[in-house]
């Protein structure tokens, strides 16, 4: 399954968007597909009775979903959950979600000075941020039942959820390489990256050489190569190599085909290679990787 841009409903406000979702049943697995954003997503999970047990992949980062964990997931990060579930009525779990639009963000923080600090969170999520437990905890105050407010209220939760997640110094950066799909809407600039990670998205598996790029794009070598380095922050070739590890991840965890089988699927052409490559972004075997997940 391809990482889709996943559009975001903001039934209340363009700008942002809170949810709740609990789980009051067992469930034998639970995923969330391959994906990303361009907008910014904090997310919160609660399970106090520690009936939940699952990972959260983040690009290169592998890291346990459990009670009182809070991530934040910046825009175009790919990233994907995968777990199970024990839990019934009496004991639940949940998980609390916001998603900030980014073009509307840096205006208010432009417009509101004393909303600076918030520019250095922004810059910390293009890694991804696992948040301090304290901040956690602070947060579900704020997060849980924040989407049956009033709009002028969640305004308020927003602004406040920021300036808390601005003092945390505890968060961790998780992610090797920074992510960074910010690009102004009604851009021309936005139309060429949408169609750059489409092109991606469908040809994966194939050879694709930075020459395909630029006809598709209709666009020449070198300003294909800035493309790639000012707004995806790494080269063509990292940009695809790190798309197809991610990938390969997902088959690795969803299906029991041979390791060789998933290197040819996203698209290497050596084995040895693609072992080295997956042990250098991952910091182990694929099939270490898998075993994770088993």
């Amino acid at each position: 399954m391809k990482p889709l841009m996943e559009p975001i409903d903001k039934n209340v406000s363009p700008n942002w968007h809170f949810a709740d979702y609990h789980c009051d049943h067992s469930k034998d697995a639970v995923h969330c597909n391959w994906h990303y954003h361009s907008d910014i997503e904090l997310v919160l999970y609660i399970d106090p009775h520690g009936v939940s047990a699952g990972k959260l992949i983040m690009d290169d980062y592998v890291g346990d979903v459990s009670d009182n964990t809070a991530y934040l997931i910046g825009s175009g990060i790919p990233h994907m959950l995968t777990g199970s579930s024990s839990a019934t009525k009496e004991k639940a779990s949940s998980s609390h979600i916001m998603w900030l639009d980014q073009d509307w963000l840096h205006r208010v923080i432009e417009t509101v000075p004393a909303l600076a600090t918030v520019n250095e969170l922004l810059l910390g999520a293009h890694k991804g941020l696992k948040l301090s437990p304290s901040t956690a905890k602070r947060l579900h105050r704020l997060m849980e039942g924040a989407c049956h407010l009033k709009p002028s209220v969640q305004f308020m939760r927003v602004i406040e959820i920021l300036l808390l997640l601005s003092e945390d110094k505890q968060a961790q950066s998780l992610t090797s390489r920074p992510y960074c799909l910010y690009v102004a809407k009604d851009t021309p600039i936005l139309d060429k990256l949408e169609k750059a990670q489409q092109f991606i998205a469908e040809h994966y598996n194939q050879p694709i050489t930075v020459q395909d790029m630029c006809q598709h794009l209709h666009m020449s070598e070198s300003s294909v190569y800035r493309l790639f380095e000012r707004h995806f922050a790494n080269s063509f070739s990292e940009h695809l190599k790190r798309y197809r590890l991610g990938k390969a991840c997902e088959l690795l965890i969803r299906s029991n085909i041979p390791v060789s089988v998933v290197s040819e699927r996203v698209g290497f052409t050596n084995l040895s290679n693609f072992n080295r490559q997956f042990k250098t972004a991952k910091n182990m075997t694929p099939t270490a990787f898998r075993q994770l997940f088993a």
